[in-house]
């Protein structure tokens, strides 16, 4: 039972651990006033650490001239009965540390001793059945511990106890609501409360500044996060809203806010429901890092439209030399989908062999020189194709680099240059054969001319010769170009001779498509050349009414195949054979006759000119189709 004394102590007491908020200075505070009212020469708290077996005093109430036991403590250090009482909860009073039975003789006693205690009071506080800590009271000399001494000590333990977890839990909310307010005042993290109509009731400086807002734009009760909402993104906006009413937090999720300006910015959030009912919400301003992504995306959709629809072939390769991409027109260009070339080197898909069936080793590879050092390593080279077959390729290749200069992989591009080589042969085989044809339609001029003067009897006889015949060469020799010196057709060869004199009366063509290659095209063009001006100055086109007829036809032989050309001209003036041998009939018969193995009847009828002629001409250089 309490005395009136003891109860007013414990007025005072209680009085003195509220005015106290930090705990250390409440374990003090109890320490120094239960000391000074027992008499006591030390008192303090011992509290149990984690392992379950040490006691650490932080600091202990002492009388004038007595040393602090400070420090860590082992409990069993008071004897295994001692420490199995204390954690069990029971109050331990020793009157005298030399003659208690539990004591006497004992380790605990010499400690004791030796730090001029010879009496103890100990009461254990329990939590959860645990021991958690010890409030001790040391007397200098030898004490019986009264019922109201024990009990005093008791109750100053519990209220002790009791005010250091208040202060403890005080100091700790204190600190997290100090660290809460460093949070919110960060200038980068928004932060609002809103209630569960929507309305923000609060909000930190950061989000304020992120949407445009004042303080007096939020006290005037109009901001929701309804009205902040774009249309569009009130859906995802709703279901989150929902998501924190049920689960009590939402998955971080980012939308779109508008600003006071009207513009919009883009916000990542994640919402908490608090005790009170109210939402919290921590905001971050993203929108410059959703323009970066805008901005990549562009870029890569743009790339990939580039890459996508290049005709060069493109290759991307790691640090292996193995391929991580390759563009639609690298794979036609190798007949290999990016799948088929993993796992290996792209040098052992598409470049491991030489034309002539030897291996072609990585080392000796141009394109690898380019990983890492070697900055557009260009050339040519032959790439095996998935079919087996060889191509020739133009490429160019240079090595990747990530922001510290590192090489990690190697871009190339691959033309193929099949056409550009067959080109180069192709135009290599047409100089020559131009020389080849230059030469031999000088040579053909030279004959011309020798054998117009010879059958001309004066010069200006030879000049009107020459002149028709250099112009006879001249169209038999852009026939032959427009065909690439492919030969020409007979119908094109006739027509180009008789066109001049055709009025849709005069002329009959009879005569299949029958293409003549170049050596037999221009003496034959010169042929009709020459029976055209005949026709025409003595024959059956100088007159109106008179007619010409060329039908021709093309059989196959043994050798080749064989001419048949008739030319009768009829209703032409009379004709009488001439008196000597011109042009033509030279023509005719040393070239046509002499040059083809063919043979050549010219007569001169009254009723008009007749010529028949039959050539021989080689296998396949003819090709006819009926018209």
């Amino acid at each position: 039972m309490k005395t009136q004394t003891s109860a007013h102590f414990l007025l005072d007491f209680s009085d003195r651990l509220r005015e106290i908020a930090a705990p250390r200075a409440v374990l003090m505070a109890a320490a120094e006033l239960l000391g000074r009212y027992l008499g006591a020469i030390r008192v303090g708290y011992s509290e149990m650490e984690e392992d379950g077996v040490h006691l650490h005093i932080e600091e202990d109430w002492r009388a004038e001239g007595v040393t602090s036991v400070a420090g860590r403590h082992n409990l069993e250090g008071y004897g295994p009965d001692l420490a199995a009482a204390y954690r069990s909860g029971q109050r331990i009073a020793i009157g005298d540390f030399d003659t208690d039975a539990r004591t006497a003789g004992k380790p605990a006693a010499e400690a004791h001793r030796a730090l001029g205690v010879r009496g103890q009071l100990a009461v254990p506080l329990l939590k959860a059945g645990q021991l958690i800590a010890l409030l001790f009271v040391h007397s200098a000399e030898p004490r019986r511990w009264s019922e109201e001494d024990i009990e005093l000590v008791e109750e100053v333990a519990e209220r002790t106890w009791a005010a250091v977890e208040r202060a403890r839990a005080e100091e700790a909310l204190r600190i997290s609501e100090a660290k809460f307010r460093t949070a919110l005042e960060i200038g980068t993290v928004g932060a609002i409360y809103f209630d569960m109509d929507g309305l923000l009731t609060d909000a930190n400086d950061a989000f304020l500044r992120m949407g445009g807002y004042s303080r007096e734009d939020l006290e005037s009760g109009r901001l929701t996060w309804q009205r902040l909402t774009p249309a569009e993104w009130m859906q995802d906006s709703e279901r989150a809203f929902a998501e924190l009413k049920e689960m009590g937090h939402t998955t971080p999720y980012e939308k779109e806010y508008i600003r006071k300006d009207g513009s919009r910015w883009w916000a990542l959030f994640a919402a908490k429901l608090l005790p009170d009912g109210t939402g919290f919400e921590f905001v971050l301003d993203i929108t410059d890092r959703k323009r970066t992504e805008e901005r990549l995306r562009d870029t890569t959709r743009r790339l990939n439209t580039v890459l996508e629809n290049a005709s060069v072939a493109i290759f991307v390769m790691d640090e292996r030399q193995h391929c991580t991409y390759m563009n639609p027109a690298a794979e036609v260009l190798t007949g290999y989908t990016l799948a088929e070339t993993q796992g290996r080197p792209l040098h052992d898909v598409v470049h491991h062999s030489y034309p002539d069936g030897r291996p072609f080793p990585i080392e000796e590879c141009a394109i690898d020189r380019a990983f890492p050092e070697n900055n557009k390593e260009q050339g040519e080279e032959v790439f095996v194709h998935k079919d087996g077959s060889f191509f020739p390729i133009a490429f160019t290749a240079s090595p990747i680099r990530d922001e510290a200069a590192k090489t990690v992989g190697t871009i190339i591009e691959v033309r193929d240059i099949s056409s550009e080589k067959a080109a180069k042969e192709r135009q290599t085989l047409l100089i020559g054969e131009l020389h080849h044809r230059v030469k031999n339609m000088l040579a053909t001029v030279q004959s011309v001319m020798n054998l117009t003067l010879r059958t001309s009897q004066n010069m200006e006889a030879f000049r009107q010769g020459m002149s028709g015949r250099l112009s006879s060469l001249a169209r038999s020799h852009t026939l032959l170009i427009d065909n690439e010196w492919d030969g020409a057709d007979l119908r094109e060869i006739i027509c180009a001779e008789l066109e001049p004199y055709d009025d849709g009366k005069r002329l009959a063509l009879e005569g299949a498509t029958s293409h003549v290659p170049v050596d037999f095209a221009v003496p034959f063009a010169m042929a009709m050349h020459e029976l055209t001006t005949n026709a025409v100055k003595y024959g059956a086109l100088s007159v109106p009414n008179g007619r010409l007829t060329v039908s021709w036809t093309t059989e196959r032989t043994e050798g080749g195949t064989r001419l048949h050309l008739e030319w009768v001209e009829s209703n032409g003036p009379l004709v009488t054979p001439p008196t000597r041998r011109g042009f033509g009939s030279t023509l005719l018969e040393r070239v046509l006759a002499g040059q083809f193995g063919g043979v050549v009847d010219v007569n001169f009828p009254p009723e008009g000119a007749r010529v028949r002629i039959q050539a021989e001409i080689s296998q396949g250089a003819i090709r006819a189709n009926a018209r």
